[in-house]
């Protein structure tokens, strides 16, 4: 028991630092690539690419921006890459903590073919598999032919959620599409942005030429960054919303909210240049339209006729839920009751009817990865007694 509850705390440490850590990395990305759209290239000094005033926190501020580097070297020079650093390092050992010592119920599905170690070996390859495509096609010219390029890359997303889907628990995938997604922009920083960087600051120090190949290297791998921020952040919270993952086609939601969150980014990049399309606000608004109709619950206007005796309802709970959901959890992974829901009793049976429904019947994320095998007819059970007046 102990032992589980030290995991928890833990658990929580590491989400904080997390989050705390991609707030600070993901809103750098969205700062600096602001600023890069609203720099004033007009009526500058001629080392300056662009310039910006700005007001903010009872302050005005100005901020330059140069075409190579500056005459010497300001001390002292602030860089941007521990944010990403520890964004990715909290995020991986959050998902060993979560899904790799905890393989068999959290990262695997009930009948997965593969057993835990191949599962955590497999999702491990998947980040390494998908940055090594995606750094060759970078170095490649398809990297200069934007829609071939952005095909390939939601090709190999698409593949992959599919693939991971077929042994993994539908939210395991999506933390794996994130973790995939989530390492490609950590590797950017590290072996591409950040050595670009130290390659200009050197030749500032040494006053020698750069090439201005060298700098648009880290701006692409940057603006790549920028447009995955959207689909990151959403695995991140997905995990939350089972109605997203939970179906049958769950991994096909992931691809299609991937698709709309980029178009969203790349809205408000054209924005930002002052070129935005409308018709892409129509786009972005019939795709989600269109997703939040085609994963809404059936809703049958016939009311059941047949009626549910409340103990067979409270046996299927306590079969399948009350190991984790109880005041005292008897399950091995649980110390306390997930989110503070139990279901033990009558009394706390009948005051989360709606959370029994939406969690067990609409969207069957529980119990988690179906671990105790319910079936059908049990969920069609509390589904009767759910909808009974």
């Amino acid at each position: 028991m102990m032992k589980l509850y030290l995991i928890d705390w833990l658990s929580l440490s590491l989400k904080l630092l997390h989050v705390i850590a991609g707030i600070a990395w993901i809103g750098a990305s969205f700062y600096f690539n602001w600023l890069e759209n609203k720099l004033n290239r007009v009526k500058n000094r001629d080392e300056i690419a662009g310039h910006l005033w700005a007001v903010h926190g009872g302050g005005f501020y100005y901020l330059e921006k140069y075409k190579k580097y500056p005459q010497t070297l300001p001390e002292p020079l602030h860089w941007f890459k521990w944010e990403a650093y520890f964004t990715w390092i909290s995020g991986i050992l959050l998902l060993s903590v979560i899904y790799y010592f905890n393989a068999s119920t959290y990262l695997l599905a009930s009948d997965s073919p593969i057993s835990s170690t191949y599962g955590v070996l497999s999702s491990l390859m998947g980040l390494l598999i998908f940055w090594l495509i995606y750094d060759l096609l970078c170095k490649s010219n398809l990297v200069n032919k934007s829609s071939i390029f952005i095909g390939i890359i939601f090709v190999v997303i698409s593949l992959s959620a599919y693939l991971y889907s077929n042994v993994f628990n539908p939210r395991a995938v999506y933390m794996q599409i994130g973790a995939m997604i989530g390492t490609v922009m950590v590797a950017n920083v590290f072996f591409v942005i950040i050595p670009v960087q130290k390659k200009l600051v050197a030749a500032c120090e040494t006053s020698t030429e750069v090439s201005k190949e060298l700098g648009l290297k880290g701006y692409t791998r940057s603006r790549h960054n920028n447009y995955f921020t959207l689909p990151v952040l959403f695995m991140m919270i997905s995990g939350h919303y089972p109605t997203i993952y939970s179906g049958e086609y769950g991994w096909l939601v992931l691809i299609a909210i991937v698709g709309i969150l980029v178009m969203i980014r790349h809205y408000f990049n054209l924005r930002g240049v002052g070129k935005a399309k409308n018709s892409l606000i129509v786009i972005i608004a019939v795709s989600v339209l269109a997703l939040i109709y085609a994963l809404a619950p059936n809703q049958s206007s016939k009311k059941s006729s047949e009626s549910v005796n409340f103990s067979e309802v409270q046996n299927i709970i306590n079969k399948h839920c009350v190991s984790c959901h109880a005041s005292e959890p008897s399950s091995t992974v649980f110390a306390v009751a997930p989110g503070g829901f139990m279901v033990d009793t009558k009394e706390k049976i009948i005051a989360h009817k709606n959370q029994i429904y939406q969690q067990a019947v609409v969207s069957k994320a529980m119990p988690l990865g179906n671990s105790s095998n319910m079936t059908d007819e049990e969920r069609d059970v509390l589904r009767v007694w759910a909808e009974a007046e």
